[in-house]
């Protein structure tokens, strides 16, 4: 859709949701640029592997508090914002939808902090880019693997003011899908909801629980989301519902497609006993030259503990492999598509009203207590 030159593409949902390119045919001129430029049919993938792998933590506690995990995009985006650069990433916009946006400052940053778990709309950033470095700017553009080889395919050749990150992704839900159960929550509150956090560090510190704010009366609220009473995230955690491609990625692997790749980092403790993991560790794979000129900046905004790919592997399946195709998945997308969205919450919480008691307690005891009791146990 970026590249088209007669803008005869628009990209259009199809009957689960996801977004699909479709060409007005009155306007094509069949120039070919759009077959030319799709990274997924004409870039290969190499064997490589990163030039080096680090254990991150941002330095800087409130912006640690307010990142997903260790805060490496945040770093990044600072030391873009610093040479007058911009930053692409994605935020929900005012009706909760997820597309990647672009910001000029860090006042900003924060709408593109935080994962979401959702596939994003990258609309016509690829061009917006492009025009930014065109002009001389410094860019960052994060987003999923696939989107970062989109990108790149499209620019056409390297920008030395670009610095690109991809993400560990396990794979995207439909936006349509994500919209309906933000309808199921706005009844269940009965408010409205203005920011969705995937990932909340104020219960339980690094871990999958996640917040939401909402407007009830007049008044802002919050709630905290614990993923098992939340049919959307309990989904998404399980590889039920992603886009169909997701489970044949190319990209889940080694040769990554950033200068920078960026993820959480949970189960690091046993590779990495020595690093305080309650409020957040990321891990960080530099994969180009580019990005190793970059560590010595990086390092004044991170503490870097060096580490291997190989110890990284271990608690990331999706750098070894694309996620396995889930069997409830055509179930669940067909109850979603009769029924809706509240058809699929009805399933889901008459299936696992058990689960959703236990795994809520099992939520609320902290880290560190789990921890002390598995030593414990293993003791006994």
């Amino acid at each position: 859709m970026n590249v088209c030159p007669k803008q005869a593409i628009s990209m259009k949902p199809d009957e689960d949701g996801f977004l699909y390119p479709v060409i007005d045919e009155a306007l094509c001129v069949e120039c070919g640029l759009c077959t030319k430029a799709c990274a997924f049919q004409n870039v290969p993938i190499t064997a490589d592997e990163p030039l080096a792998t680090y254990a991150a933590i941002n330095r800087n506690q409130v912006t640690l508090f307010d990142s997903s995990s260790g805060g490496v995009f945040a770093a990044l985006a600072s030391l873009v914002f610093e040479k007058d650069g911009v930053v692409f990433g994605c935020a929900f916009n005012g009706d909760m939808k997820p597309e990647h946006i672009c910001v000029d400052n860090p006042a900003d940053m924060k709408r593109l902090q935080g994962s979401k778990y959702v596939q994003s709309d990258v609309k016509n950033t690829y061009a917006e880019a492009q025009k930014y470095l065109k002009e001389g700017r410094h860019v960052l553009y994060t987003g999923t693997p696939c989107q970062i080889a989109g990108l790149k395919s499209c620019l056409g050749k390297d920008y030395s003011n670009l610095t690109t990150a991809d993400l560990v992704c396990h794979g995207v839900p439909s936006a349509a899908f994500f919209k309906g159960y933000i309808a199921w929550l706005e009844e269940k509150l009965n408010g409205k909801i203005t920011v969705y956090k995937f990932r909340d560090k104020s219960k339980v510190g690094m871990g999958l629980v996640g917040k939401v704010t909402f407007q009830k009366s007049g008044k802002s609220r919050g709630e905290i989301v614990y993923f098992p009473s939340h049919y959307y995230y309990y989904y998404f955690l399980h590889g039920d519902i992603y886009r169909d491609s997701c489970y044949e990625c190319k990209y889940a692997g080694g040769s990554r497609q950033g200068d920078f790749t960026m993820g959480d980092w949970f189960g690091i403790e046993e590779s990495h006993p020595e690093i305080e993991t309650r409020n957040g560790v990321s891990v960080l794979l530099v994969n180009s030259e580019k990005g190793m000129a970059l560590i010595g900046e990086l390092s004044e905004l991170l503490n870097l503990t060096k580490s291997t790919f190989e110890q990284a592997r271990v608690q990331h399946d999706q750098l070894r492999q694309p996620a396995a195709r889930s069997d409830r998945r055509e179930a669940i997308l067909q109850t979603w598509r009769e029924g809706g969205y509240q058809a699929v919450a009805d399933e889901y919480y008459k299936a696992n009203r058990k689960r959703i008691l236990i795994s809520r307690i099992k939520m609320m005891v902290p880290q560190p207590v789990k921890r002390t009791l598995k030593r414990l146990l293993g003791r006994g």
